[in-house]
């Protein structure tokens, strides 16, 4: 029997991916929401013709990811956890079993993909203008000292629409790849000049809003994407050379000025290379070096904490939440600790280990996660978590390649593709500094992307098969 849906139940299911951006800015609150909202009304229009579908390779990882996830959240909640707190008890079994609402989530993306139920210019339109949008608050904040709701510039670090939560940079960065991609596919230009003048624009307003947002990482994530553009889309390297040169001058220009900018990238390039430094050294010797030879050996003791706080300054902060992954992970090296549970096994690690994370109280100094997707999945999950993960982002990766080679595929389906692709490879790039990746805001986005990329490689087979 054919598949049928009306225009009402096709235009609530698009509004509900419309308003994903907007959930973003409006915090995690309105995010949980909107998923809750858009996985109800699918599940009320089409019950139980969500789950039939065929089960590829992709899916089958996925599935075993989630199955893996919630084994485990179950057997360290039971066995191999101490809590300090009361309130704390069954925390990881709860956030394991909340973890499976990005399943049910992935299930309704394939089912609407496959059924072309999902409008891909209303998605672009979305996600682009919110990007766009948010770029131009920033600029405003910054040249009148307030944004469009009233928030107040507040030095290196301006949060536009966010607010006190420092994270408009990120935002940018992860919608910012729908823009030139919605010019180009969905806005018909009369000629050239003003699809050219258009682009230039926004280039310009997402690298300067990215750059004042203060968000050192998606601002190398931005020119990154640039550079994928530049190589892979011949239609936007006019505009990408002017803006790589303006990129260029207006960098040499904050190097030279006395400014807070300058001192905020000067000391990003300075720790981004003591991180490689870090990085090598630890890799050919297992050791961190570098450090003055009176910071070397010492033992843990109340008389010798003004120097072990004194030597706790050689090490940047990125460094000390490399270390306190890997040595959290060394607790639990297969299956890691649980969803969530990082600050609490952290906190166990032998003070002998982490000389350079006490803090003024001579307790280590942890953090909730180690701001890397990869350190964090590897010391909850364990290596085997981390190895499903990895294998699971590799063959999307690789599937996603195969399918850009295919013949089969049109110009649009194409470039629809291409777009999520690059946001979805940007995201789980392994180098880049990350929030946890357990909380609702990156494992909302990185799904979403990931059952976009993976649906719309998978469509064509289901289609074939049908």
């Amino acid at each position: 029997m054919e598949f049928q849906s009306n225009k009402n139940q096709i235009l609530v299911i698009n509004i509900g991916f419309f308003l994903i951006p907007v959930s973003f800015i409006l915090g995690n609150t309105f995010i949980n929401i909107n998923i809750i909202l858009i996985l109800l009304c699918n599940l009320f229009f089409f019950k139980t013709k969500i789950f039939r579908i065929n089960f590829d390779l992709l899916d089958r990882i996925i599935l075993f990811f989630f199955i893996y996830t919630i084994i485990n959240g179950i057997l360290n909640n039971f066995l191999n956890f101490n809590f300090t707190d009361a309130s704390d008890k069954n925390v990881v079994i709860k956030k394991s079993f909340l973890f499976l609402r990005f399943l049910l989530l992935y299930f309704v993306i394939k089912f609407l993909i496959h059924k072309n139920i999902i409008n891909y210019k209303f998605v672009f339109l979305s996600f682009g203008f919110c990007s766009l949008f948010v770029s131009v608050d920033i600029l405003i904040q910054f040249l009148m000292g307030k944004d469009l709701f009233g928030y107040e510039s507040s030095g290196r670090r301006l949060g536009g629409p966010f607010g006190e939560e420092k994270v408009a940079g990120a935002f940018i960065q992860r919608f910012f790849i729908f823009i030139p991609y919605m010019l180009l596919l969905f806005i018909k230009f009369k000629n050239n000049f003003y699809f050219n003048l258009s682009l230039f624009l926004i280039l310009i307003i997402s690298l300067l809003g990215t750059l004042l947002s203060g968000n050192r990482i998606p601002f190398v994530m931005l020119i990154l994407t640039y550079f994928i553009l530049f190589l892979f889309e011949k239609s936007f390297r006019k505009n990408l050379i002017a803006v790589f040169s303006i990129l260029i001058i207006g960098f040499i220009f904050i190097m030279m000025e006395p400014n807070m900018y300058r001192h905020h990238y000067k000391n990003f390039v300075f720790n981004s290379t003591q991180i490689v430094k870090y990085l090598k050294n630890k890799i050919t010797t297992g050791k961190i070096i570098g450090l003055k030879e009176s910071c070397k050996n010492i033992d843990i003791s109340d008389e010798n904490m003004d120097l072990i706080k004194e030597c706790s300054k050689y090490l940047n902060v990125h460094i000390k939440e490399i270390e306190s992954g890997i040595l959290t992970w060394q607790q639990n090296k297969f299956f890691g600790g649980g969803i969530k549970s990082f600050r609490w096994h952290c906190n166990n690690i032998d003070r002998s280990k982490m000389l350079y994370f006490v803090s003024k109280k001579g307790e280590v100094n942890c953090n909730n996660h180690p701001h890397n997707y990869y350190l964090q999945i590897a010391s909850e999950l364990g290596f085997v978590g981390l190895l499903i993960l990895s294998f699971l982002f590799l063959s999307i990766l690789i599937r996603g390649i195969v399918y850009l080679r295919s013949s089969n595929n049109t110009f649009l389906e194409k470039k629809i593709f291409i777009a999520f692709l690059i946001v979805f490879a940007l995201e789980i790039f392994p180098l880049k500094t990350t929030g946890s990746f357990f909380t609702t805001t990156n494992t909302t986005f990185l799904f979403i992307i990931l059952s976009f990329v993976v649906s719309l490689i998978n469509k064509k087979k289901l289609l074939n098969n049908e």
